[in-house]
């Protein structure tokens, strides 16, 4: 407990010396506050930040305070802090899944050939279901796609294939690209829309873009979930590309055959006259948690009542008693770097509401490596009314590796924002290429995804792949680097050869982003291609 008296007492030793001087001139947003942000959130003291731990609250006063001293008004009423609750689901390491006919019944092994977990405490031990196979379980209007056909899948148990039809160049949808329509979360939402009883997801490689083994410890532990939201599945999990050949081969069916009907359009699901068990007893416990958030109110004569969200989230993974040595996932880069410049950004803002024509949202969100269960929350829970929000700009592992030539903001394809994005990073002197990795899905992997499906056009603001200086690709490499050795590894740490000129380079694409908004005259919309569309 010292330990953690004494960080109080720096945290308040830093809000007397900064104090709320509201008469300080304006200042340009420097590389040392910046780091003096990710110092402190990304410190050992704070533990890895995960959800319901010391080290997530003491950065949520953290954040508070600062926005506090700030002058910045309370989002929630009287409050900076919107409370709700979180269920913990620990997976039964001993679940079982057998499939059965009437003429033979087979086991699947646990974690070798299937995952599995649930969120409904109300689930019994043990549930069974007509397995039917549904391509991909897609319904898209707006692309003429469905793979339902009207069938009524209740009490179904959904044999589902990962990612969407057309996964390569030129391929349906979006080609290598992936849409929402692949992600895993989409497809559960969906069989529980219909009722099922459960889904399995297939798992291959490349349509998940990642291996069975992250599935398999994804799996392994304990996974959080909104209790607000409805969920009818009584389990949902991913089955090894083997196992489901094995079980359609038993059906005297060709895993080949299906996928390849599951690529047109006139895919109907089919019954493969089998059945699932799925016995399980999933543990679960409440943990109540926070998003913090602020707003500055523009009070230009032309001010117009719009909010633009400015967003990042603040948690971690946490500490790992297992491990030998460090011990603790800091999150420098993943969260920290995008944290403060949304700190950083409401500093800068504070002292010039007089030439905001818009109201600015700074919102400090959680549990994002939950699921992006916090920005889910806020979405669905907006401080102020949807119809006046005009855009997301999400804050995520921003760039500390120094200045890029270009800029790309992940998923502002999906609306307006692609040409503001544009024009901003042309007012910088910045080349604004498309997106990449789009076949990584990572529009759908952090907190703009949650804005987005509330109906709000988000983009995350990405530094470029050209680094300025005598070598272009010294930030590929970083970049590339950190990927593969430090991203949700205890080594996501502050470390000597970060150059924070990239994070100012990305915050200044945003203030030239707010500063374009602001002056439309219309709202951004979701392009008529896009699966956010309304």
């Amino acid at each position: 407990m010292k330990k953690y008296l004494i960080f109080c007492l720096l945290i308040c030793f830093l809000f007397l010396t900064v104090g709320c001087n509201r008469s300080i001139p304006i200042r340009e947003i420097t590389v040392d506050e910046i780091e003096a942000h990710i110092r402190l959130l990304s410190d050992d003291l704070l533990e890895g930040r995960a959800v319901g731990s010391k080290g997530l609250a003491f950065a949520a006063l953290y954040q508070e305070n600062i926005f506090r001293s700030l002058g910045l008004e309370p989002a929630f009423g009287s409050s900076y802090r919107q409370q709700f609750l979180l269920k913990g689901s620990l997976p039964d390491k001993n679940a079982s899944l057998e499939v059965f006919s009437s003429n033979e019944s087979f086991p699947l092994k646990i974690h070798e050939d299937f995952v599995v977990g649930s969120q409904r405490e109300d689930s019994p031990a043990g549930v069974e279901g007509e397995l039917v196979y549904c391509g991909f379980l897609i319904q898209a209007l707006e692309r003429n796609w469905d793979d339902i056909k009207n069938e009524d899948l209740k009490g179904k148990i959904l044999l589902v294939e990962v990612n969407e039809p057309g996964n390569y160049p030129g391929g349906n949808f979006d080609g290598e690209d992936m849409t929402y329509y692949g992600r895993w979360t989409y497809k559960f939402e969906k069989a529980s829309e219909l009722g099922a009883t459960g889904i399995l997801i297939i798992h291959n490689t490349k349509g998940a873009a990642y291996g069975w083994d992250v599935v398999r410890n994804s799996w392994s532990g304990e996974t959080f979930f909104l209790p607000d939201v409805k969920n009818q599945l009584f389990f949902q999990g991913w089955i090894h590309g083997d196992a489901a050949e094995k079980i359609m081969a038993s059906a005297g069916l060709s895993r080949k055959t299906l996928a390849v009907q599951a690529e047109k359009e006139d895919f109907r699901p089919v019954s493969l006259g089998k059945s699932i068990r799925v016995r399980q007893k999933s543990s679960f416990r409440t943990v109540e948690t926070e998003n913090v958030a602020a707003i500055l109110r523009g009070t230009h004569k032309k001010h117009k009542n719009r909010y633009i969200i400015l967003s990042a989230h603040y948690d971690h993974l946490g500490k790992d008693p297992a491990l030998d040595g460090d011990q603790i996932y800091n999150g420098a880069v993943d969260n920290c770097s995008a944290s403060a410049s949304v700190l950083a950004l409401a500093r800068y803002y504070s002292r010039m509401a007089e030439e905001l024509k818009v109201d600015l949202v700074f919102a400090a969100v959680t549990a994002e490596e939950e699921g992006l269960l916090g920005s889910d929350y806020f979405a669905r829970h907006l401080p102020f009314d949807k119809s006046q929000a005009l855009a997301n700009l999400n804050f995520e592992m921003t760039g500390v590796w120094g200045e890029t030539k270009d800029v790309y903001g992940i998923g502002a394809k999906h609306s307006d924002l692609d040409d503001f994005c544009g024009e901003a990073a042309k007012e910088l002197g910045l080349e604004y290429i498309p997106e990449r990795d789009g076949n990584l899905g990572y529009f759908f992997r952090s907190d703009q995804l949650s804005f987005a499906r509330a109906g709000i056009p988000a983009v995350w603001l990405h530094e470029g792949i050209t680094s300025r200086g005598d070598d272009p690709d010294a930030i590929k490499r970083k970049h590339t680097e950190y990927r593969k050795l430090k991203y949700h590894k205890v080594a996501d740490e502050i470390e000597s050869d970060w150059d924070l000129n990239g994070t100012l380079q990305i915050i200044r694409w945003a203030r030239e982003i707010i500063s374009l908004l602001s002056e439309a005259k219309d709202f951004p919309k979701f392009k008529s291609t896009s699966s956010f569309h309304r």
